[in-house]
């Protein structure tokens, strides 16, 4: 991946005026980074992930430097809209290639191998509804990952990425099934760990993946070489987004109108529903609950427990003292 990173161009280097995602009204631009991804390399737009999610720091481990010509712009990391705003939406622009590839998912998520759109030569238009799932300030500090069943960005537990989403948990399932099956793991995957993995070669990509690809890529397998689904266990995202895209509609003649292929999202119905992780039960409601309890089934009180405690604690060490004395 460092050689091809080497004989590639990070085109997000480049001037707005070239590579950029724009906001509906074309005023505000929105950040674009190069990332690492099972396709290899890619431009990703209207993320809320941290810089730790691009090429340059899953290949090389440092940050992705600043680009000159963003600095005098307006530049959004992710877009937000309202309902007293009629639409909302945005275009990655600059692709000078005769095809792309386009994957639409959450802003808290990356893209999931198996869920594209496949390669068109001209622009498409994506209609695309979210439903927002959101946490509590206190989800966090209030309950346990075990407890809550999800993850922060932050709480990573895996060893090939730095930080947690679902599919980069999926992502190195992939791996270690890779490495246990082929005795390797693909170029694309990031290798910046205490004992790097091995890199498969040609020979051992073409021989050994196209069998168990159906696996690798579902993670179980009917009628095939494996009976039994792989071992991987991914808690889910505690900030995520469910993004289901009504249609995709192609910008037929957008290309010779703008000079490069691009793509364009466009979000015309507004959610109806939120989801909410919150905590409905805490240490300190068990706490009064147990009081209130006792208070009532027994008539116990703080002052009662502080009596209960001089009694056989403070008392009963100061009668054995004046007994001795």
């Amino acid at each position: 991946m460092e050689l091809i990173y080497n004989l590639t161009y990070d085109s997000s280097y480049e001037p707005v005026e070239k590579q950029r995602t724009r906001s509906i009204d074309g005023q505000i631009n929105i950040h674009v980074r190069q990332v690492l991804t099972e396709y290899g390399l890619c431009y990703l737009g209207n993320s809320k992930l941290g810089e730790e999610y691009s090429s340059r720091y899953l290949i090389f481990g440092v940050y992705p430097e600043v680009n000159k010509y963003e600095q005098s712009r307006r530049l959004l990391k992710a877009q937000i809209g309202s309902f007293f705003e009629k639409d909302v939406g945005f275009t990655l622009l600059g692709f000078s290639s005769e095809a792309i590839d386009s994957y639409i998912h959450s802003a808290f998520e990356v893209m999931k191998v198996d869920n594209n759109f496949g390669y068109t030569e001209e622009g498409v238009v994506y209609d695309p509804e979210s439903e927002e799932i959101i946490a509590e300030e206190n989800l966090e500090k209030e309950a346990t990952i075990g407890q809550r069943k999800c993850r922060f960005y932050h709480e990573s537990n895996l060893t090939h990425f730095p930080f947690y989403t679902r599919n980069i948990c999926q992502q190195e399932c992939r791996i270690n099934l890779a490495y246990k099956i082929c005795k390797c793991i693909p170029h694309f995957y990031p290798n910046r760990i205490a004992e790097p993995k091995p890199v498969c070669n040609y020979k051992i990509l073409k021989s050994c993946f196209p069998k168990h690809a159906n696996f690798f890529l579902k993670l179980y397998e009917e009628n095939g070489f494996h009976d039994k689904p792989a071992t991987c266990h991914c808690e889910q995202n505690c900030l995520d987004a469910v993004v289901t895209t009504k249609s995709a509609l192609p910008m037929i003649g957008s290309k010779q109108l703008l000079g490069s292929i691009g793509s364009a999202i466009s979000m015309k119905t507004w959610p109806q529903n939120r989801l909410k992780r919150q905590v409905i039960f805490s240490f300190t409601d068990l706490l009064v609950s147990i009081g209130g309890t006792a208070g009532l089934f027994l008539g116990f009180s703080v002052l009662g427990l502080a009596e209960l405690f001089y009694f056989f604690t403070i008392r009963l060490v100061w009668q054995i003292l004046g007994y001795t004395i």
